[in-house]
């Protein structure tokens, strides 16, 4: 590791790449270091992720259930305005389970592999009068969340901002420079996960190591700008 250069760096992870890293008299193994920081980061988010977007969709889809039957991502109901795209993701979906499975898609194969950005989009005002109009929609999927927090756009809100940190780590982007830090998006997650469930908060504390990883890198010399 002490022999790394620039020309390594940017022949193994390509120049554009390193650059959001480099700051002005760094040498190449900050450079590294601060890389690293960033892998094990992202590394340390995903239980809290994992928790969360599981926990997310399958709240959303115990309401849609309630109101449009439990095969609606098989029928499809008109009132809930899915996209040309995402009708396309469900029936690819449906086509993949067939020609894999040699059987007919049910409801729940669909669940396991439509996209977080398809469950987070049922917060946008689109879905005003078919969801979030209805009695106590919010309060069913976060039914521990303060009465003043129980609308739709300021659950959006939180969750654009986690959707930001999760596409950055899902791609090996930079999140540790970020305007939207991982530490908001760390925070918000558990504000999320626990107004779903106590129990569900309960049982990610007890392997989420973010906290104590991103304390342990921000003592470190090297990535200190961390």
């Amino acid at each position: 590791m002490d022999q790394v250069a620039f020309s390594i760096l940017n022949s193994t992870f390509s120049k554009a790449r390193i650059s959001p890293y480099l700051e002005k008299d760094d040498s190449a193994i900050q450079v590294l270091e601060k890389y690293h920081a960033n892998i094990s980061l992202s590394e340390a988010m995903h239980p809290t992720l994992h928790y969360f977007e599981v926990c997310l969709r399958n709240r959303i889809d115990q309401v849609i259930k309630k109101h449009y039957g439990a095969d609606w991502l098989i029928n499809y109901p008109r009132q809930l305005i899915l996209s040309e795209q995402d009708i396309k993701k469900i029936e690819s979906i449906a086509s993949k389970v067939r020609r894999e499975n040699k059987k007919e898609p049910v409801h729940d194969d669909i669940v396991a592999q439509m996209t977080f950005g398809f469950w987070c989009s049922f917060f946008h005002r689109k879905y005003d009068p078919a969801i979030w109009h209805r009695k106590d929609a919010v309060k069913m999927i976060f039914p521990n969340l303060p009465r003043v927090n129980r609308k739709r756009a300021y659950i959006e809100n939180k969750i654009l901002t986690i959707k930001e940190i999760r596409n950055r780590i899902a791609h090996h982007e930079p999140v540790w420079n970020r305007k939207i830090s991982i530490i908001e998006a760390h925070t918000i997650c558990h504000e999320l996960i626990h107004a779903m469930s106590n129990d569900a908060v309960e049982m990610l504390k007890s392997i989420d190591r973010f906290s104590s990883v991103y304390q342990k890198l921000v003592t470190k010399p090297k990535v200190s700008s961390l």
